[in-house]
């Protein structure tokens, strides 16, 4: 009855005029529409790995070299965010790509986690990117990060302070994502075999794969569907991983 009654007076209102028609088709469609993309992370190897179109959106890791950045270079169909002035900064080395036939940026931002040290770690960086998808208007945030390495395997326990320090940046920077309004993907090196407790984010297990990857996709609760997949290693020393997210 409640349903007849709802279509009588929605009805009256568009034959009198008091409700576009187009406006309430586009109502209807857009509570119904979603976006779906592919998102990707793979770590370099310093830029030795063969750079593959994985995904829609994809985070890299240790692209610290100019044969790295040549590679990123050739991929035509993207476009890529490389935030610092000279192409070997500290914070390139997490570059981001995206199809440019499908996302405009309308947002980016960098912060650094911690600082360098010679012989032990170069900065460290948090790196992110606000994409619009040109065919459905949607947005999504997507963040890339590389954490500091040897705090967790027994080797170098002093450096997990500095390991924690990041881990607390990539916490606020996916809080103020979140707190946007924005659904998130975080992905990224973690340099940890454990998965973290993210407020308001899942971490999507491996298909197949027993245990959690030091390489690992984080997504907003409610967009992913489904476990993130292991692909090949394309010349690197570390897997890339893909993931679909719906929004």
């Amino acid at each position: 009855m409640l349903k007849l009654l709802s279509s009588a007076v929605l009805s009256l209102l568009l034959s009198l005029g008091l409700l576009p028609s187009h406006e309430s088709e586009a109502a209807r469609t857009g509570a119904l529409a979603a976006t779906t993309a592919t998102v990707a992370t793979h770590n370099t190897w310093h830029g030795q790995a063969t750079t593959k179109p994985l995904a829609d959106i994809i985070g890299w890791q240790e692209v610290d070299t100019a044969e790295g950045h040549n590679k990123l270079g050739a991929m035509e169909n993207y476009n890529h965010f490389r935030p610092g002035d000279d192409r070997l900064d500290a914070r390139n080395s997490i570059a981001i790509s995206w199809r440019k036939n499908k996302f405009e940026k309308t947002g980016e931002g960098s912060r650094l986690t911690h600082g360098g040290e010679a012989g032990v770690t170069p900065s460290r960086f948090v790196n992110w990117v606000v994409l619009k998808n040109l065919a459905t208007g949607t947005k999504l945030a997507f963040i890339n990060t590389h954490y500091i390495s040897g705090a967790w395997n027994g080797e170098h326990p002093e450096r997990q302070e500095r390991w924690r320090t990041h881990n607390t940046v990539v916490r606020e920077v996916v809080a103020e994502l979140r707190g946007r309004g924005l659904p998130v993907v975080l992905v990224g090196d973690f340099n940890r075999d454990l998965s973290q407790d993210i407020p308001g984010m899942n971490h999507l297990n491996t298909a197949g794969v027993s245990g959690v990857p030091i390489d690992q996709i984080y997504v907003s609760v409610g967009i992913g569907t489904g476990p993130a997949e292991r692909l090949e290693k394309y010349g690197s020393d570390h897997f890339a991983y893909t993931a679909t997210v719906q929004y």
